[in-house]
């Protein structure tokens, strides 16, 4: 039994505005959880969450691919899973399609975190990303361009509702 996760977005931001919202450890620190990813091919990082029952809190990751601002790719292993995390950039008019895959849930209890892990990926992708990819574009000519920390609450409470059940 196997699974992926497959999402698709349109965002009307370029696609370098959004490279810089998944390639940026700050920027990812907002939409997904804080980290020490650096956008290097074989720098392994970890993203930080509250642990839960079977899982540290600790997603170990190494940078597979960077293809700037094209394609991100990374492993994610943590809490008995070690699956792919894959983004895809293409321009389509004036914004940008975004493409998530995550793939290589296998068995019975990767089936089920990649249902839960899904829930996660699109809340982040409907409501944190663009939160700050919206701040990112409203920041003031000469800002770095990476907003403040105001959206960690929103991904800490969905990360509640999917892995503290």
């Amino acid at each position: 039994m196997k699974r992926d996760i497959t999402i698709e977005r349109h965002y009307p931001h370029r696609p370098d505005a959004i490279w810089r919202s998944l390639a940026n450890r700050e920027a990812m620190a907002e939409w997904l959880m804080p980290n020490t990813f650096e956008p290097r091919v074989g720098h392994r990082f970890e993203f930080r969450a509250r642990p839960a029952p079977g899982f540290d809190g600790i997603v170990r990751s190494q940078v597979i691919t960077l293809d700037p601002p094209r394609t991100l790719a990374f492993t994610w292993t943590g809490g008995g899973i070690d699956t792919v995390v894959r983004f895809e950039l293409e321009a389509v008019g004036a914004g940008t399609r975004l493409r998530l895959t995550h793939s290589g849930f296998a068995g019975p209890k990767g089936v089920l975190l990649s249902f839960m892990l899904g829930n996660g990926w699109k809340g982040m992708l409907d409501r944190g990303l663009p939160r700050v990819l919206d701040a990112a574009a409203s920041a003031a000519p000469g800002a770095s361009g990476t907003p403040g920390c105001a959206q960690k609450t929103l991904f800490w409470r969905l990360f509640d509702r999917v892995f503290s059940r």
